[in-house]
């Protein structure tokens, strides 16, 4: 008797009806629009722009890559996992040292390889046609030329370090130069042509 006395005012009233089915309704609808963590694989409706992903954390290769290159001393940068130009102008200039083809791009065979290189002691090799013993007079008249095309901040004094290495790849790249961060005849010959070294 008590059960049929509560489902009795169930029946009577449609309205009580239509708002449990109003609010079950919004629940459903709500659930879909805004608590799910992840859009579905295959919806009906596209509800909301899917979030890029957050590119903040950087990446775990090129954050391992980065590291070797930096201990290698072709990578002066931020430790940050983010393959910017600084990192692929590092990676090509270890690439071409390395007798590799200077593609800019990270992999694991390319991590293995830095590493092999830091181990050996060898890393490095090819990273500069100057020696570093001594300030030089060429390194500081490229270091100087570099400084006066926007290539800098540098200074010319003639000891050739990371920043000398980046400034020069930089230059390579936007002259169309092979990738090697070190000093020849055809980068002074580039910053001839581009009037930051006087003729002679």
């Amino acid at each position: 008797m008590r059960f049929a006395g509560i489902i009795a005012p169930l029946k009577r009233p449609p309205a009580l009806a239509g708002a449990l089915f109003f609010v079950l309704g919004a629940g459903i609808v709500a659930n879909a629009l805004f608590l799910q963590p992840r859009p579905h694989p295959a919806p009906l409706v596209y509800t909301r722009v899917a979030s890029a992903p957050d590119s903040s954390q950087g990446d775990a290769l090129i954050l391992a890559v980065q590291a070797e290159l930096s201990k290698a001393g072709y990578y002066s940068g931020p430790l940050d996992g983010m393959a910017g130009a600084n990192t692929q102008a590092a990676v090509a200039a270890f690439q071409a040292g390395a007798g590799l083809d200077a593609t800019g791009k990270a992999s694991f065979e390319l991590l293995s390889s830095i590493r092999a290189a830091n181990r050996s002691g060898k890393a490095g090799a090819g990273m500069s046609a100057t020696p570093v013993v001594a300030p030089d007079d060429r390194v500081a008249a490229v270091q100087d030329a570099l400084a006066r095309s926007a290539y800098g901040p540098l200074t010319a004094d003639g000891v050739f370090g990371p920043q000398t290495r980046d400034a020069i790849i930089r230059f390579q790249r936007d002259h169309g130069l092979p990738l090697t961060g070190a000093i020849s005849d055809a980068l002074v010959v580039e910053l001839r042509a581009a009037g930051a070294i006087d003729s002679e």
